[in-house]
């Protein structure tokens, strides 16, 4: 952790009293509570500081803050230290390193290799898919009969992952593949692991790295059969076949990186935007989803109130710069943006915790106020995937059925390191009559009034 955080920085901004290293761990452990709690309340500025007087971590608040922190990538470096250190000269080496995490030259170029994977026609591709994946699912029979909609959320989008990005049936063993990418994630942020980086069989951190190495050659394996297969529709293999007109191309271990990243970053995230949705729905009397429109306005507006991800990924300062007119971050801060805090500011959406969808009727924030899916060069490069599967899946079973909520209880707790899921199942019941208002109650009702 001391790559992760250096304590001995000092920033002249508003932050909770506390000892800096707790209130970092208390940070990112808690995002959204820490966020809401303790940061949120504190005069409206444009950086805060998760200890006050503290420039270890900091967050931007407010547009133009929000904007220089995703535009200026010389300033703000996307992470590549601290928590994702992995032994370097091994095969696996680049398994953390994919576009989400570059900078500079090595962002444009990967970025510029991946983007057939979202071409119109391959896009046509993922919706057959996720319409396929759909009629086998739960949602499909609105039969009535009660089940987990979260885990069946995560079902849907895992076997969309495997089929559209990997080309894989979704089997026990390719299954397992995805959960074990998940777990490498959730492994990144425990403190067992890091704090003693000796890569010994008996240690944490060298458990962890052979799972890194097992992934990286189940994804290797692939890639090479990938190459020496007929292009195909699935991303993968549109990797494994694309060349720049420069003859540039990405190597076995680039493609296994961005596979981890797309699956780190796409697989729950979009289950959660789906589940929160569709929860929204079910606890909002006289709010329905007839037509594409209104779904559209349903989906934003649970990204808005309910984040999936309410802390955006992290950026190491390079320079002591000024924000807005803050006092100097110092070189080496770790510095946030937070979605919810920004989707909950009154000037841009009134009665913020309010589940409204008609507010979209029209409403056209500035990205930088409205962002589930980061903004600009650094917006997530799967949005178009991740939104496709959410809008297809969630209008197919609208069309079917309506939810009932069978365990109106629901906490609201980041799992995963960053991702927002319900603490417990969150059972429904999905059919085709008119279904009972169940009021919500837990912990999410903290962002979603009654």
């Amino acid at each position: 952790m001391a790559k992760m955080f250096d304590t001995s920085l000092r920033l002249d901004a508003p932050g909770p009293r506390g000892i800096p290293m707790v209130n970092n761990l208390r940070f990112l452990a808690h995002p959204a509570w820490y966020t809401l709690d303790r940061l949120a309340p504190l005069t409206p500025g444009p950086v805060l500081a998760a200890t006050g007087g503290n420039g270890s971590v900091a967050l931007v608040r407010g547009e133009e803050p929000v904007r220089r922190f995703f535009t200026d990538n010389d300033t703000f470096h996307r992470l590549s230290d601290g928590v994702f250190s992995v032994p370097q000269g091994r095969p696996w080496s680049k398994m953390f390193e994919a576009v989400i995490t570059f900078n500079g030259e090595r962002h444009g170029r990967s970025r510029r290799l991946l983007m057939p994977i979202m071409h119109k026609s391959v896009m046509e591709h993922y919706g057959e898919v996720f319409a396929g994946t759909f009629a086998r699912s739960r949602f499909a029979r609105a039969d009535g009969e009660p089940f987990d909609m979260a885990a069946e959320f995560l079902a849907i989008t895992r076997a969309n992952m495997l089929t559209g990005l990997l080309g894989l049936e979704a089997d026990a063993a390719n299954v397992e593949l995805v959960e074990q990418v998940v777990a490498l994630l959730q492994t990144t942020l425990n403190p067992a692991v890091f704090l003693f980086q000796v890569e010994r069989a008996w240690t944490p951190y060298g458990r962890w790295t052979s799972r890194v190495a097992g992934i990286y050659e189940r994804f290797a394996a692939l890639v090479e059969r990938r190459r020496a297969e007929e292009p195909a529709r699935d991303a993968l293999s549109i990797l494994c076949h694309t060349v720049d007109g420069e003859g540039d191309a990405l190597t076995t271990p680039e493609i296994a990186g961005e596979l981890h990243g797309l699956l780190a970053a796409g697989f729950e995230t979009t289950a959660m935007t789906m589940t929160w949705a569709m929860l929204a729905l079910a606890g909002t009397p006289d709010v329905r989803a007839d037509d594409d429109e209104t779904l559209d306005a349903v989906v934003k507006e649970s990204q808005r109130l309910i984040p999936t991800v309410p802390l955006s990924l992290p950026r190491r300062v390079t320079r002591d710069v000024e924000i807005g007119g803050s006092a100097p971050v110092p070189k080496g801060a770790l510095l946030f943006a937070s979605p919810m805090l920004e989707h909950l500011d009154p000037e841009v959406f009134p009665d913020p915790h309010v589940f409204l969808p008609s507010r979209w009727a029209g409403l056209r924030p500035s990205p930088y106020r409205f962002l589930p899916f980061g903004v600009g060069q650094r917006r997530c490069l799967g949005a178009a995937f991740a939104d496709l599967q959410v809008r297809t899946t969630l209008g197919l079973a609208l069309a079917r059925g309506e939810p009932e909520v069978v365990t109106p209880h629901v906490d609201y707790r980041i799992k995963s390191g960053a991702t927002a899921f319900p603490a417990k199942p969150l059972i429904i019941r999905f059919a085709r009559r008119p279904a009972r208002h169940t009021p919500i109650t837990g912990s999410v009702r903290k962002l979603w009034a009654a």
